[in-house]
């Protein structure tokens, strides 16, 4: 008797537990949610942009392709999951879900190295990454032979691939405002320019690199990222008519992706530099 009451005690106790740590883990839950709704969804986006094996040509802008590689380890074992700029839209305007803990990886310029290197880490380690291409570095390379990782860009038969594998979306870095010289800071309005005049040439600009990716490699990217993260008042209102639905900079800053269309313009990003570990660049962008 003794023990039967014994058992049915302890099938009580760990009866009370379990309902005591539902309720606390539903608690939990429901604080996170409320979090998200209030907030938003956080999405981290790394910035990339030429991958070199040689040393000697690392700098903020350039990174080992083993450096690459112990960043896609990290996420993956930190439970991360890469997604397109389209999964942030589709999210956004058609509440598809993410995945727990999104990240975005993005890769500037279209440098022909990105092809060699970065895609087979991608397909390695089964992730996604953003490419944004400069329309005019790419007819350039098209018309060329030269295949030199060092400095060579992406051919529209490149980005073609890239896109067919499933694990690359194209993204516009316009055709030729890629600069900054003294006709005009990147893409951004002149002082003194007007509206008019700014939006032809901007426009124009933007539109060509639309045309010549969809005539060539089947392509209508969805969003523009800046050059050198430089933008204006006007070039957003231009890129929303343009029906462009994302739009990314370089401040580093965590991104909150809500239901509203607005968080998906002017997204923040860490650019990852050579020179420090990979610990100590995603305790910085994932913090």
């Amino acid at each position: 008797m003794r023990i039967k009451n014994r058992v049915r005690m302890l099938t009580i106790y760990f009866i009370v537990i379990f309902l005591f740590f539902a309720l606390i883990f539903r608690i939990i839950e429901a604080s996170a949610k409320n979090v998200e709704d209030s907030l938003g969804i956080k999405v981290p986006i790394i910035m990339y942009h030429s991958v070199l094996k040689d040393p000697s040509k690392s700098n903020d802008y350039v990174i080992s392709p083993i450096d690459v590689e112990k960043d896609f380890i990290y996420l993956k074992d930190n439970n991360y999951t890469t997604v397109f700029i389209s999964d942030l839209i589709n999210y956004v305007y058609d509440d598809i879900p993410l995945p727990k803990n999104p990240v975005v990886i993005t890769f500037d310029d279209g440098q022909l190295n990105n092809l060699e290197y970065v895609l087979p880490l991608l397909k390695k380690y089964d992730m996604k990454a953003n490419f944004s291409v400069v329309g005019d570095y790419t007819e350039k390379w098209s018309m060329l032979e030269d295949k030199n990782l060092t400095y060579s860009y992406l051919t529209w038969p490149d980005i073609k691939t890239l896109v067919e594998s499933g694990r690359v979306e194209i993204g516009n870095h316009s055709n030729k405002m890629h600069s900054i010289d003294s006709k005009r800071k990147a893409s951004t309005i002149n002082e003194g320019e007007t509206y008019k005049d700014y939006l032809m040439e901007f426009g124009s600009d933007t539109m060509a690199v639309q045309n010549k990716l969809h005539k060539n490699s089947d392509v209508t990217p969805q969003f523009y990222t800046y050059p050198y993260g430089f933008y204006c008042a006007e070039s957003e209102k231009i890129l929303k008519s343009l029906n462009f639905k994302a739009t990314l900079i370089v401040s580093e800053k965590p991104n909150y992706i809500t239901k509203s269309p607005e968080c998906l313009y002017l997204l923040n990003r860490y650019n990852r530099p050579s020179g420090i570990s990979t610990n100590e660049f995603m305790n910085k962008a994932l913090a």
